[in-house]
């Protein structure tokens, strides 16, 4: 695999950030929006996140989608340096080891070890929320208690790949929470290790898949809540970030109960995450500056983006490959990101790409998106036929 698509000697004098995770396309977008020049380092190097990066790195990719870390310490040292701020997007929730390591070595921004292990460790959080008086879902180590519906989670996981119904764990690394039924939702918030900022709610949905049934399928926003419930909520993270110091741009999980005024936080990301492709616009000023601004102690004075005139509500969704195919559609529509170079193969289940879609409300845009994501896996799979013919 070639190292870069660019000549290195340039790139640590033209960049001033550089952007790390399994795919980092939306940070390399976000950073782009706030004037920020990025080297980035991911596991894909899509078109458009070459077209954004100062420099895109193709990091050496572990079973799944883990990132291999002598690889990326490697890399580092080559474009970062000292200097270079970095800042980290998906696939190091699980491993507060490697960025403690990371820590050490470089100018990371962003949250450290000892708060994703607050956030991250299952048990650990379950008890911080019961202390915090936050109403969540019980987790067990094991077993599930005779009559108690479980999800078994992978500790750190992310994109809902590793989750399953089940009732008792696969070993090591693995843990259950309690099922709460209702709709998911999504906090958008920032934290300065001291408060919190609530920014806007998304909705968010599965799209299952072959041993993955609940694999993300994407987000729709803003929308808003009962009153009650999001100063509830709004107060909630105010005391997590005080609790476990978390800074930054992150997320928190939730479910709406049945009944009015019920919910349950169901997990917290301390990190940018998918919905940058939903809220990095305005009216909201650029994301990746209020992140970098947060992580220094600097919280903005935002109210809670609200659908409304002024304010389109847009969904972004990932489009599966329903069956393995190559890339060989000439020209990918606008309306999407995560582009695979022309030739790449995508195995049946692996993400191809994401769509976005906008509407009057989140509703609607999330109706387009369907129909955008239906349109765009014909024409690949139209053209993946002619192709062979």
């Amino acid at each position: 695999m070639p190292s870069s698509w660019r000549d290195h000697s340039r790139s640590r004098d033209e960049a001033d950030v550089v952007i790390v995770g399994i795919a980092a396309r939306a940070l390399a977008a976000a950073a782009r929006r706030a004037g920020h020049r990025a080297i980035v380092l991911d596991l894909f190097g899509d078109d458009d996140t070459r077209e954004l990066a100062v420099e895109a790195i193709p990091l050496r990719r572990l079973g799944g989608f883990a990132i291999d870390p002598d690889d990326l310490f490697e890399q580092l040292a080559i474009h970062a340096g000292t200097d270079l701020p970095v800042v980290l997007g998906t696939g190091f929730e699980h491993a507060p080891e490697i960025v403690e390591a990371l820590a050490a070595r470089f100018r990371l921004v962003g949250n450290g070890p000892a708060t994703l292990a607050a956030l991250k460790e299952p048990r650990a959080f379950s008890a911080l929320l019961g202390a915090l008086g936050i109403p969540h879902p019980r987790v067990f180590a094991e077993r599930a208690p005779a009559g108690v519906a479980t999800l078994e989670k992978r500790i750190g996981g992310s994109g809902g790949w590793h989750v399953r119904e089940a009732d008792e764990t696969r070993g090591t690394g693995w843990y259950l929470q309690e099922r709460v039924e209702g709709r998911t939702v999504s906090a958008l918030f920032l934290g300065d290790g001291r408060a919190a900022r609530l920014l806007a709610f998304s909705e968010q949905w599965c799209e299952p898949g072959e041993d993955a049934p609940f694999r993300y399928g994407g987000a729709a926003g803003p929308i808003r809540l009962d009153p009650a419930v999001e100063g509830e909520v709004e107060r909630a993270l105010e005391r997590i970030v005080g609790a476990t110091g978390l800074v930054g741009l992150a997320s928190a999980d939730l479910v709406l109960g049945t009944r009015d005024g019920e919910w349950s936080l169901i997990e917290v990301n301390p990190r940018p995450g998918a919905t940058l492709d939903v809220f990095d616009h305005a009216p909201l000023p650029p994301l990746f500056g209020l992140h970098l601004d947060a992580c220094a102690g600097t919280l903005p004075e935002l109210a809670l983006l609200a659908p409304g005139p002024g304010v389109a509500a847009r969904a972004a969704g990932v489009l599966y490959a329903p069956a393995a195919f190559e890339r060989r559609l000439d020209a990918l529509p606008d309306w999407v990101a995560d582009r695979p170079p022309p030739g790449t193969r995508i195995e049946a289940g692996e993400p191809v790409c994401t769509v976005l879609a906008d509407g009057q409300d989140a509703h609607q845009a999330r109706e387009n998106l369907s129909l955008r994501l239906d349109h765009l896996w014909r024409e690949l799979n139209r053209a993946g036929r002619k192709a062979a013919e």
